[in-house]
């Protein structure tokens, strides 16, 4: 491993990878054919195979339903909850911590403040997506700056850390601040549950914002795995095995900051994620670092589409889809604590 290059894209694939990219488009599927109005996995198939089979006997709204409602939002479930998983993955590597995950470098909160004052300001819709998108970048920025008021060896973890509990309070002090002054009649309501997160508003127009933003990101976190994992051991070993340890975080907590303001701007605040998903990932897969993260993506992007799907169909009323990641999430943690403490005394 040399500072020759920091990126190493080599795709290997190994069976729990391929169980994995199989099990997603199936995901996807089900996923598409479930909900109030119910329509067959086959019917599904022979819509989304229609413009290379021509049309078929479904039924018009059976179109509608499918290419225009499902599947943008199912795209999009996948393309965040993989976006989500991976940054979550790639920061727990970064601070060798496992608890690590997007939301703790404060961008979520700064893009939920920008979220919020577009709500208060200018209303639903794309203000919302682009004020979210903005402060969340922003927030990365301010993060960066107070962590490079000092650059002591060994202390660049530290002060990211510390940092991000700074910018993530200053912004939730915002959000605090915003609701006191929405009106509770209309825009209180509107800024409390775009916050729990929702999928709800999913449209091609979110998908083809969304997709490049975590794509690119993905794509530069997956050429540096190598370099990930090495700095996981720590910084005086990723040096003498030439890992150009300041580049590498730089463009590591970079992509994750795109991916966690990318998420917010579609679907407010979804947590747990990028927490729970790598740990199943190494649980059932292995930690291998040559296909940890994809792995890991391709299981967070199932995984979302899993939870968004009972989110829209528990209940006649759509569930906001950040209380379920909660709701699921921290039973799940919970256990891999208590199995992890088992195997420590053991």
């Amino acid at each position: 491993m040399t500072s020759r290059s920091i990126f190493r894209p080599v795709f290997r694939f190994t069976p729990s990878t391929l169980i994995l990219a199989i099990a997603l488009p199936v995901v996807g599927v089900l996923a598409m054919a479930a909900g109030r109005y119910a329509i067959a996995p086959g019917t599904v198939l022979r819509i989304l195979a229609a413009p290379l089979l021509g049309e078929g006997d479904w039924s018009p709204l059976q179109q509608n339903v499918v290419q225009g409602v499902r599947l943008p939002r199912v795209l999009l479930a996948a393309v965040v909850g993989a976006g989500l998983a991976g940054a979550g993955a790639a920061l727990q590597a970064l601070f060798r911590n496992p608890l690590a995950e997007p939301q703790l470098l404060g961008v979520s909160s700064g893009a939920a403040f920008g979220g919020v004052l577009a709500l208060l300001w200018l209303g639903d819709g794309w203000p919302v997506v682009t004020g979210a998108l903005l402060w969340g970048l922003l927030s990365l920025l301010a993060v960066y700056w107070l962590a490079g008021a000092r650059k002591g060896e060994g202390g660049g973890t530290v002060l990211l850390v510390l940092a991000g509990i700074v910018v993530n309070a200053v912004f939730a002090s915002g959000v605090s601040l915003i609701k006191v002054m929405a009106d509770p009649q209309n825009q209180l309501p509107a800024i409390v549950f775009w916050l729990m997160g929702s999928l709800a508003a999913a449209d091609y127009p979110r998908l083809w914002l969304t997709l490049p933003c975590i794509g690119l990101s993905l794509l530069l976190l997956y050429g540096m795995r190598f370099h990930l994992m090495a700095l996981a051991v720590g910084d005086a070993d990723a040096r003498s095995l030439g890992v150009p340890v300041r580049r590498v975080r730089v463009l590591a907590l970079l992509a994750v900051g795109v991916i966690a303001a990318s998420s917010v701007a579609v679907c407010g605040v979804v947590g747990w994620v990028g927490l729970v998903v790598p740990h199943l990932v190494r649980m059932s897969c292995g930690g291998d670092h040559r296909h940890f993260l994809v792995n890991t993506v391709l299981a967070g992007a199932a995984y979302l589409v899993i939870v968004d799907t009972l989110a829209r169909t528990l209940t006649q009323m759509e569930i906001p889809l950040g209380a379920l990641t909660a709701l699921f999430g921290a039973p799940l943690f919970a256990f891999l604590i208590r199995r992890l403490g088992r195997s420590a005394h053991d």
